[in-house]
């Protein structure tokens, strides 16, 4: 019987025979091409494919370079979201000769703030629930029940990080120094489950007793975070003087959080327009700090970031980092880092139009660093940006990442800029935003 030319007809399975002759083609045509499968198969894709033209165009030069301390490493956390923010902090204080290069802040007392808000905000999001057990269905009950209680994990927000420091303010790293639960946080939120579990279940059961349960709830939540993360200080000594965190964060560092704008740039959405996901802040009644974006052309974010960098403010940013573009032992972020052509013999892998990306979702917004120089071209272009990440200097070069030009316009998805650099009608925007069309910004 001869073998289908085809793989079947639309909506089956491709037939057994159509997979086999296919394979042996391809085995066939790879073999007439400069491809190494061996060192793809036994070394990996990076090490297949890494590029030497673009290494050899590499340079680690930049025009101009802000300080900001030293490379922090968030290890096993998800908490990019808080190493990102106090670069900027860092930066900023740095610029203004308000700390020593040496200082630097604590991360781990922003977390424990952090899941302490949340544990208390799905709290209120399950007696809402449970108090609408016979409207909604007991399928849709159970699904709602269970996000809140697993929804508690790493991960997190701009507006949510700069809310946490304008409420609790910051405290030096040595006064709440890293734990191992703060490195590597599974644990820890394996038991915080278990105890919202356990207080979703006493709601339900009892809602007439919430405010009791509630209250036990979160006092269990502390005991766990004290635990695990230590005892947030009340007080700080700094060159002799006591702070309250809040005050050690206006008064010392000089960082105002509510200073801050965060700025996107989504084709699908009208630009020059400010949307906001409404009730989305971290905490109840912080309505500045629910989730606002500017949405603005790709040409406006780059020369914001060059305005901030050159005004001596570290740009926050939020990017795709899992798209085979990074070379993590150099640091390089560049579209042609790997060369494809390669491992396929053809170039079957081409880079869609931002626009495409977003819409299939083949990029999008996973990681939070900071821009901290630039390298400009004689025509005062950008070639690329200087980025501080939170991986550790036992990553890139040395913990600093080179991100070019054609990758920030690719992959970066979100901005976190100072508001001095706005326009005054950015700026007014601000006051009156939009829901965005159908809750997501992306």
């Amino acid at each position: 019987m001869a073998i289908p030319s085809r793989p079947g007809r639309s909506g089956e399975a491709p037939g057994h025979q159509w997979i086999l002759r296919a394979a042996t083609r391809v085995s066939a045509a790879l073999a007439h091409d400069p491809v190494n499968l061996r060192r793809l198969r036994h070394r990996g894709f990076q090490a297949a494919a890494l590029d030497a033209d673009v290494m050899a165009r590499h340079s680690r030069r930049y025009s101009l370079r802000l300080p900001f301390g030293r490379i922090e490493n968030q290890e096993q956390s998800g908490n990019c979201w808080l190493f990102a923010p106090t670069v900027l902090v860092r930066a900023a204080a740095l610029h203004d000769g308000r700390i020593s290069p040496t200082e630097s802040f604590s991360e781990t007392y922003l977390y424990f703030f952090n899941l302490l808000l949340r544990a208390s905000a799905s709290l209120a999001r399950i007696r809402r629930i449970t108090a609408r057990e016979d409207a909604i269905g007991r399928d849709r009950l159970r699904r709602g029940l269970s996000y809140e209680v697993m929804g508690l994990a790493d991960g997190g927000e701009w507006e949510w990080a700069f809310n946490l420091i304008e409420t609790y303010g910051l405290a030096p790293s040595g006064h709440m120094p890293e734990t191992a639960s703060s490195r590597s946080t599974q644990s820890l939120t394996v038991d915080l489950h278990e105890c919202l579990a356990r207080a979703t279940r006493a709601i339900a059961k009892a809602p007439n007793k919430y405010e009791a349960i509630r209250t036990q709830a979160l006092l269990d939540v502390i005991r766990i975070l004290v635990a695990h993360l230590g005892n947030p200080p009340a007080t700080l000594s700094w060159r002799g003087r006591t702070h309250s965190p809040p005050e050690y964060a206006r008064e010392v560092v000089g960082f105002r959080a509510s200073d801050w704008r965060v700025v996107i740039s989504n084709p699908f959405l009208e630009f020059n327009r400010v949307y906001v996901q409404r009730g989305s802040a971290i905490t109840h009644g912080a309505r500045r700090f629910n989730l606002r974006r500017l949405n603005v052309s790709q040409r406006r974010m780059r020369t914001l970031v060059s305005a901030s960098l050159e005004a001596g403010h570290a740009v926050g940013f939020s990017a795709d980092v899992n798209r085979n573009d990074i070379d993590h032992d150099t640091g390089i972020m560049h579209p042609e880092i790997f060369n494809r052509t390669r491992l396929y013999g053809g170039r079957l892998i081409r880079d869609l139009p931002r626009r495409d990306d977003i819409y299939f979702g083949t990029a999008s917004s996973k990681h939070a660093m900071a821009i901290v120089g630039l390298d400009r071209a004689a025509n005062g272009s950008a070639i690329k940006y200087r980025v501080a990440n939170s991986w550790g200097p036992g990553m890139g070069d040395n913990g600093i990442y080179h991100m070019y030009a054609r990758w920030f316009e690719e992959n970066v998805f979100k901005l976190a800029v100072h508001e001095s650099l706005l326009t005054d009608r950015e700026r007014e925007a601000y006051g009156r935003p939009e829901p965005v069309p159908g809750g997501r910004f992306y």
